[in-house]
């Protein structure tokens, strides 16, 4: 069954969430199908200051996470990405304050600009192989943040992307 409090539209047989009710509390899972249409992608700013949801699932019919899309979810403090996202659009995790823990699958290629910036409760991140840019300001402000992954196929790091990480000890480059 679909959630009360998401709203969303069909495209040529494929649904994309475009917003849920900023009440919505506890974990919420998205459905895989609606009204028997596949749901691809997640629009710009559908889950922004959803600040009571603590855990979003996100099925593996979807390929795009939108601009802005989960910034300001403050007691998200889980997020698992499915193997079918290929593109994560700019801030789409800016101020998730509680998360502590998010899978960058494989899939992805490029992670956008401000994509996590001050994800204050993020302690590590691992760059999957796939991803050749890293946006500027993308880790920005992730005061928890004491190492990261970067893998060879990175060939481009945006200006500040690790700015104010305060507590970074180790960056790994190169692995993979």
């Amino acid at each position: 069954s679909t959630p009360s409090s998401l709203t969303w539209t069909t495209t040529n047989g494929e649904v994309t969430i475009t917003d849920c009710d900023t009440d919505a509390t506890g974990e919420l899972v998205i459905p895989g199908t609606i009204g028997g249409n596949p749901v691809t992608s997640i629009g710009l700013g559908a889950f922004q200051n959803c600040s009571s949801l603590t855990s979003i699932t996100i099925p593996d019919s979807v390929t795009s996470i939108g601009q802005d899309t989960f910034s300001g979810c403050s007691s998200l403090t889980s997020i698992t990405i499915p193997d079918s996202v290929t593109s994560i659009g700019n801030s789409a995790f800016e101020d998730c304050t509680s998360l502590a823990s998010i899978t960058i699958p494989d899939s992805v290629t490029s992670i956008g600009d401000y994509t996590f910036s001050d994800c204050t409760s993020l302690p590590s991140i691992t760059i999957p192989d796939g991803v050749t840019s890293i946006g500027r300001g993308a880790f920005m402000r992730c005061t928890s943040l004491t190492s990261i992954t970067i893998p060879n196929s990175v060939t481009s790091i945006g200006s500040g992307a690790f700015i104010d990480c305060t507590a970074l000890a180790m960056i790994e480059v190169g692995v993979g």
